[in-house]
């Protein structure tokens, strides 16, 4: 198990996920090929970079074969839940059937808040492959007045915490 300290406050590219947590999602996400499966990553809110639980929720997308959406009701449950437990949410998760664990065009375009997770499952025929696990970087305002939908994605090393 990783310590609080060995993963730092300000180190955002290590993540702590305990195996048997991050097999759970993987196994989730298998369950739901060909479609997107999807949920959302717990952490307490003085340890933000360690993800305690996840909340598994509905895709309630128009085409779950080749998108996700939240469950709204879900969505809404799980901050409210959080605040209450001195937790925050901190990511989602979801699989992409297509055998890819790398962010999609269109993860890129709904990728709204700065620092926010996004875990990503391969998924190829009922098994779960490759995971990434990937931080959304928003640039200061000020460096890219020209382009304000400027974002990425930078890649995170899932650590056994």
């Amino acid at each position: 198990m990783t310590s609080d300290k060995a993963l730092g406050a300000e180190d955002e590219t290590h993540i702590a996920l305990a195996n048997a947590l991050h097999e759970e999602i993987r196994d989730f996400c298998a369950l739901h090929w060909p479609q997107e499966a999807c949920g959302l990553l717990i952490a307490s809110i003085d340890s933000p970079n360690r993800i305690e639980r996840v909340v598994f929720a509905k895709n309630v997308a128009k085409d779950p074969l080749v998108s996700f959406e939240i469950d709204p009701q879900t969505l809404i449950d799980c901050h409210r839940n959080a605040r209450q437990k001195g937790e925050r949410v901190v990511g989602c998760f979801h699989s992409h059937p297509n055998g890819k664990a790398l962010p999609s065009p269109t993860d890129r375009a709904r990728a709204d808040e700065n620092g926010f997770l996004w875990l990503v499952i391969a998924t190829e025929h009922n098994r779960a492959a490759e995971s990434g696990m990937y931080r959304i970087i928003h640039p200061d305002a000020g460096d890219n007045t020209d382009h304000p939908e400027l974002r990425y994605f930078r890649r995170c090393q899932i650590l056994d915490g």
